[in-house]
C-alpha cells in the first residue's frame, strides 16, 4: 500500500476526530441524506403506491430549513459568503485593520441579535403543532438561533484572532 492511499483511508479514529472537530459538516451531511431519503419515500408512496403520506413533505421542509441555515454557518466558517472590500481598499493600510475589527464587532452584534430574536420566536411557537406530523413547529424555528449562534461563535473566534495580532 502506498503512502498516499494510507493517508486517504478512513479509520475509526479519523472519523471520530472529524465528528468532534467538524460537527457542522457532519450535521449538514446527515441532514442532506435524511432529505434525500424522506423525499424518495414521498415520491415512492405517491407514485408507486398511489397513497401519498403527508408527513414526509413536511419533514423534508423542516430538514431543508435546517440544512440551509447550518450550511450558511458552515459557509461563514469557510469564508464562503461574498464581501465587497472596494471601500476598505481605498483606505490607508493603517486604517484597514481597525475597520475590519469594527465590521466584525458590528456583524457579531447582528448575529447575536438574530440568534436572540430567533430564540424568542422559537419559544413563542412552542405550543403550535405541524399539520401532518403533529410535532411542535418550534423544531423548524430552532434552526435560526442555533445557526446564528454558530456564526456568532465563529465571529468571536475571528475577532480573537484579529485582536491577538499576526501569528508568531
Amino acid at each position: 500500500m502506498t503512502e498516499a492511499s494510507e493517508g486517504n483511508r478512513l479509520s475509526v479514529g479519523r472519523v471520530l476526530w472529524t465528528l468532534c472537530t467538524h460537527p457542522l459538516e457532519w450535521a449538514c451531511g446527515v441532514l442532506m441524506a435524511a432529505i434525500a431519503t424522506v423525499v424518495f419515500l414521498q415520491v415512492f408512496t405517491r407514485y408507486v403506491l398511489a397513497y401519498p403520506w403527508g408527513w414526509p413533505e413536511e419533514f423534508a421542509r423542516i430538514l431543508f430549513v435546517w440544512v440551509a441555515l447550518l450550511g450558511a454557518a458552515l459557509a461563514f466558517r469557510r469564508a464562503g459568503h461574498f464581501s465587497i472590500d472596494a471601500l476598505a481598499n481605498l483606505l490607508p493600510a493603517l486604517l484597514r485593520r481597525p475597520l475590519a475589527a469594527a465590521m466584525r464587532v458590528g456583524l457579531l452584534g447582528f448575529l447575536l441579535l438574530v440568534a436572540y430574536l430567533g430564540l424568542q420566536a422559537t419559544l413563542r411557537v412552542q405550543e403550535q403543532l405541524t399539520t401532518a406530523m403533529e410535532i411542535s413547529i418550534s423544531w423548524g424555528y430552532a434552526s435560526v438561533p442555533v445557526s446564528f449562534a454558530c456564526m456568532a461563535l465563529e465571529m468571536v473566534r475571528l475577532l480573537w484572532r484579529d485582536l491577538r495580532g499576526p501569528a508568531r
